[in-house]
């Protein structure tokens, strides 16, 4: 083989190996930035203060919701879930406009009354929204975030009944 060949094959072997490594150090970058993003504290939580980050006897809660007469609105989430933030937040926003009308119950699944009020309804993930009529019947039921006119809709929806 002549020497001009070798050469050749020596810089494209070369060329191949800078690619490589400008791949690899692309790749490692970016790792080092989304971790970073994960780490600098940008996780997403409920408000502390708001409805849906009040914690108490969701058991109790429902069982005098259940004793008025009014209809009751079931939130099962985390605080810390993404989509159970977006859709505490939503909650958040549209809960004042149905004071009186409708009974707010506010499930955090990671407590125990939570824990033990979930193993009365059928479901699997988080968020979960129920929404009772007065006598206590589970007229519909949504997994998932629900925006504000979603939730505006099912909450008239519930009042109308």
């Amino acid at each position: 083989m002549s020497s001009e060949m070798q050469g050749n094959r020596g810089s494209k072997s070369s060329a191949g190996r800078r690619y490589q490594l400008i791949l690899v150090a692309v790749v490692v970058a970016l790792f080092v930035v989304i971790l970073g993003v994960k780490l600098n504290g940008t996780t997403t939580s409920v408000a502390a203060g708001s409805p849906t980050a009040v914690r108490g006897d969701a058991v109790a809660a429902l069982e005098q919701a259940q004793a008025g007469d009014k209809p009751v609105f079931l939130l099962f989430h985390s605080l810390t879930c993404d989509p159970c933030v977006e859709i505490s937040a939503n909650v958040d926003q549209i809960l004042p406009a149905y004071e009186g009308k409708v009974t707010f119950v506010n499930a955090i699944t990671d407590d125990e009354s939570a824990q033990r009020l979930a193993a009365r309804f059928q479901f699997q993930y988080i968020p979960t929204s129920f929404f009772l009529d007065s006598a206590g019947q589970v007229v519909d039921s949504y997994t998932g975030v629900l925006s504000e006119e979603e939730l505006k809709a099912k909450l008239d929806q519930l009042v109308a009944q």
